[in-house]
Order: C-alpha cells, then sequence, then structure tokens
C-alpha cells in the first residue's frame, strides 16, 4: 500500500511525503503535474522524524522541491505523481501557507534560483530570460542589451519596441498577466510614487519596472537591498547605465540613487498594469 501528503502546496514549492509498505521510495522520483503539464520534479530523501516515530520505515519519505507554475495557475490543484507510476497524490487537507506569507516571500526573493535552473534545462525559458529574471531575483535589477536599429528612427517607435521587451520579462518575473503602460517625462522624485501604485495592483509580487531613455542615464543600486531594508550609504551602490540599446529592469524595492547630473533629465518608465484596469 502507498501512502503520502501534501503537506505545502505554494506557487514556488511543493512539500510532502510518500511511503509504500512492501518497496522503499528513498531515492524515487516524484513529479508535480498541473492539469496534466508538469511543472517541477524532485527526489524523495528527506528524513522526517515525526514520519519515522509513526512508524513510516526509515523516515526518509519526504520531498520538497521548487515548481515553475504560469500565469493563471492555481497551486491548490497542484498534484504530486510517482515518475513513471500511476499513482498520485491529491491535495486535501493540506497546509497551505497563507496568502499574506507568499505575498511577503515573493516581493523579498521573486523568482526561485532553482526554479529558474529547472524551465532553463528543459527549454521553458531562454538563456537571455533566465539571465535576467536571476539577476533580478538575486540584485534587483538587470541590464538588458538589446539588438535593434537606432539611426534615423523615431523615439517613439524605438520607445515602443523596447516596452515589448519590458512586458514581456515583467509579466515573466510577476507570474501573473500584466498589460505595460509607456510613461514618458518620469524623474526621479516620481519612483517612490510609482512603487506604491505597483505595489498596490500587484500586492503579492516584486513592484518591477523598466527603464529607458532617448540618451544613456545612469543610477546606483544597493545590489540585493530589495531582500532586505537597506538604505543607500556613499559608496554602496553599483552603477547601471540605460538607454538608447539598454533596457534596465527594476525592483523598486531595492535602494535606488540617481547620479546629480542625471537626477533632472527624464526618461520613460515601463509600469506593469492589470489588464482589465486598461480596457
Amino acid at each position: 500500500m502507498i501512502r503520502g501528503h501534501i503537506d505545502l502546496a505554494s506557487r514556488q514549492r511543493v512539500e510532502g511525503w510518500i511511503h509504500c509498505d512492501r518497496v522503499p521510495l528513498t531515492g524515487s522520483h516524484v513529479l508535480a503535474f498541473h492539469d496534466e503539464t508538469c511543472v517541477g520534479g524532485g527526489t524523495v530523501d528527506l528524513f522526517r522524524q515525526d514520519l519515522a516515530d509513526a512508524g513510516l520505515g526509515d523516515g526518509v519519505v519526504g520531498f520538497g522541491f521548487p515548481v515553475a507554475l504560469g500565469p493563471g495557475h492555481d497551486p491548490r490543484v497542484l498534484e504530486v505523481r510517482l515518475d513513471g507510476g500511476t499513482m498520485l497524490l491529491k491535495q486535501g487537507a493540506c497546509a497551505f501557507v497563507p496568502r499574506e506569507t507568499l505575498g511577503e516571500d515573493r516581493r523579498r526573493q521573486g523568482r526561485d534560483p532553482a526554479a529558474l535552473s529547472w524551465m532553463l534545462a528543459r527549454g521553458w525559458l531562454t538563456q537571455p530570460h533566465y539571465d535576467a529574471l536571476r539577476g533580478l531575483a538575486q540584485f534587483g535589477v538587470h541590464p538588458l542589451a538589446m539588438r535593434m536599429p537606432m539611426q534615423g528612427r523615431d523615439p517613439a517607435a524605438v520607445c515602443d519596441e523596447v516596452a515589448l521587451h519590458a512586458a514581456e520579462l515583467i509579466e515573466l518575473h510577476m507570474h501573473t498577466a500584466i498589460d505595460v503602460e509607456i510613461r514618458e517625462g518620469v524623474r526621479p522624485a516620481d519612483l517612490a510614487a510609482i512603487r506604491r501604485e505597483v505595489r498596490a495592483a500587484f500586492p503579492f509580487v516584486p513592484p518591477v519596472i523598466g527603464l529607458w531613455s532617448t540618451d544613456e542615464r545612469h543610477l546606483e543600486l544597493v545590489e540585493g537591498s530589495h531582500l532586505r531594508d537597506q538604505p543607500l550609504e556613499a559608496g554602496g551602490g553599483v552603477e547601471y547605465a540605460f538607454g538608447r540599446r539598454t533596457l534596465l529592469l527594476l525592483d523598486l524595492d531595492g535602494a535606488i540613487a540617481f547620479r546629480a547630473g542625471d537626477a533632472p533629465a527624464p526618461f520613460a518608465a515601463f509600469v506593469p498594469s492589470r489588464p482589465e484596469a486598461s480596457r
């Protein structure tokens, strides 16, 4: 008889246990599915003292691994199956992570690095997408160099093209369908209000926007400051450039400052919004 349970199911991770009375399952591979789409996999290799005390073998019956859910996927319907078998674990009275807690984790961490590696290995992400999402998760910023003609083009047409790149990556990072509003004439002082706006519209995901300008601009960011409350100290930031062929993806939870010479000049910001809000 095979028994098991899903103890936790979130947008980033699934945890639980599985045990067979006759055949040890330690080392077996398990897969997580959303409907018929495989969204992650791991190994039964975690020791659980509570299950050892309950007489479930030697207690090495637990699993825990990252999952990569797409926009619209509901973690409450995730199933776990033995690889190559028909046995599956459905969610019953499992212990869900509270939505508020998930929101805090998502704000602090963004995309889970293990989940990104899993998606890259299976061709779900291109290398540039992986690099951008990993950079945002780890540092709170990512400059994206774009191969696009500039000479003789209308700046508005270039801005529209850059906005499409921004929308694609912001949607991947935020785990949800979005529209992107192009805001021109933005100044550094406007970013605090934009951050509040994005956080209000998407309270459970990192407030990521894109920055671009027809001319090269610079800002300083304390890398990793989006993961903790850390004021920007003198010399504590890393300089990043954006504009022309460089789109800068930026987590507004980070500690950001502009160079004095750049601060007065406006730039374009690509701000995510709910699709229904733009109709």
